[in-house]
């Protein structure tokens, strides 16, 4: 998908980022099933690895700037319903996300147990459920709405602010 404003296409190029991500988790989980995966396999690793760092690195940092710099914009022009729902969303994947790159930073130390094995999946599945659907969302109600909203300069700005956010 392609989007004339620059700043809805960076956050559609994260969203793309973060899917894959989620697919790779989930492949993890649906290879291991109820057996733990082997932490020393490198495609493990790597998985496990991404997981840990995606809270810190891209979901706050995406969620701070759609909320600090876009909800606040569409509320101002009176779009208030989707800054709402989609920060309560971001309200419950963040501690869920937290919980998920805990255990799997964890396991890149000292492996899985049965009992972290076992939260992982459950947890890291829900995760990766909602952060479909959140990512979804925001590819159906956010974009657009960006592309209607944004004048080229202001486009510019944020689009700028955003790349200096995440490529420091």
């Amino acid at each position: 998908m392609e989007f004339s404003r620059r700043t809805a296409q960076l956050l559609h190029e994260d969203h793309a980022n973060t899917i894959v991500l989620v697919e790779e988790l989930e492949e993890v989980i649906r290879k291991a099933g109820r057996k733990m995966p082997d932490t020393s396999d490198a495609a493990t690793r790597k998985t496990l690895s991404k997981t840990a760092a995606l809270i810190d690195r891209e979901l706050r940092g995406h969620f701070a700037f759609e909320e600090d710099e876009l909800f606040t914009r569409l509320e101002e022009a009176g779009d208030v319903g989707i800054g709402t729902h989609l920060r309560e969303e971001h309200a419950a994947l963040v501690p869920l996300g937290e919980e998920v790159g805990r255990i799997a930073a964890e396991a890149l130390e000292s492996g899985f147990s049965d009992d972290s094995w076992k939260a992982f999946r459950g947890q890291a599945g829900e995760f990766i459920e909602m952060m479909y659907s959140h990512v979804q969302k925001e590819e159906m109600g956010l974009l657009p709405a960006l592309e209607d909203l944004l004048e080229p300069e202001e486009d510019m700005e944020l689009a700028e602010g955003f790349e200096a956010a995440h490529n420091p």
